[in-house]
């Protein structure tokens, strides 16, 4: 069989990195599924690529050839893709974006009407999830995260950031008795968490409090919580956008201050990215403000 491209770029960072660990955190993959790459990419190329030792990669003669190629192939194809993208003043092709739901009513998809009113001939593909998707193999050409980054590998580029807050309903509220003076206390309420902030979720409001509590309920996406928390059933951690979007979410009432969260343009060009995805970064920045 003849070797893939998806397999050739998954080679060019096994050798870039000269570790199958370091591939596969960079690609978001497991590192089995590199060594399967890469040992279906020599039984493709019929001859090994790659010399494996307990401490290091190194590559074979016809390796090193490959790899040339590989890269050569590579910048052809980012070349090729480019020259459709480019036409700045009217792009055509598809934008596929994720992000959290937090930001996706009031900040990506009025910048998303913009976005196609300004470009007739291009379309966007959303994907809102709370969760990291994996850029390369959902074919994201641009994701925006609330938060701390950890072992990425994209490019990140700071674009704005996000306030959030601790927040229950009134009912829920009076049943506590009320804001409790010393917020060490609200460690006994009932607590709504993403998936994301772990089990135990850990709280650092201002003043010094801190405490860690193992949420009642968790869910895996924003809207959840937020009617969770609507319902009266406890307290959530929840951005102020999405506290305060609309009459019904206002009934829920500020319990702490959380800070302000960092958001993130994330994507996966070598260099900077074309011109399409750059001009909808500016369309959130604008929005954010």
């Amino acid at each position: 069989m003849k070797p893939n491209v998806h397999d050739m770029l998954t080679f060019i960072e096994v050798v870039d990195t000269r570790s199958f660990t370091s591939a596969s955190d960079r690609l978001g993959r497991s590192k089995s599924a590199i060594s399967q790459t890469i040992s279906r990419l020599e039984a493709d190329m019929n001859t090994r690529l790659l010399q494996r030792s307990t401490r290091s990669l190194t590559l074979t003669d016809a390796g090193a050839r490959f790899y040339d190629s590989c890269l050569a192939i590579k910048n052809a194809y980012v070349t090729a893709l480019e020259s459709i993208w480019e036409d700045q003043n009217n792009p055509q092709g598809t934008l596929s974006i994720t992000a959290p739901h937090a930001l996706c009513a009031s900040v990506i998809t009025p910048a998303i009407k913009i976005y196609l009113d300004r470009y007739p001939r291009m379309s966007v593909r959303l994907v809102a999830e709370d969760a990291s998707v994996k850029l390369i193999e959902e074919h994201i050409d641009l994701a925006i995260r609330v938060g701390k980054l950890a072992g990425q590998t994209a490019r990140v580029t700071k674009i704005g950031s996000l306030g959030e807050g601790l927040y229950a309903h009134p009912d829920y509220i009076r049943a506590q008795g009320g804001i409790p003076d010393d917020l060490n206390n609200l460690e006994k309420w009932a607590h709504i968490a993403n998936e994301w902030q772990g089990n135990p979720v850990t709280y650092n409001l201002p003043k010094g409090v801190s405490f860690k509590v193992l949420p009642r309920a968790r869910c895996n996406s924003l809207p959840d919580i937020l009617k969770l928390a609507q319902s009266g059933l406890g307290i959530a951690r929840l951005p102020d956008i999405t506290a305060t979007s609309d009459e019904k979410s206002n009934s829920l009432i500020k319990v702490s201050p959380l800070g302000d969260a960092p958001i993130y343009a994330l994507h996966q060009f070598d260099t900077k990215p074309p011109h399409r995805v750059r001009d909808f970064i500016t369309l959130i920045r604008e929005q954010l403000r």
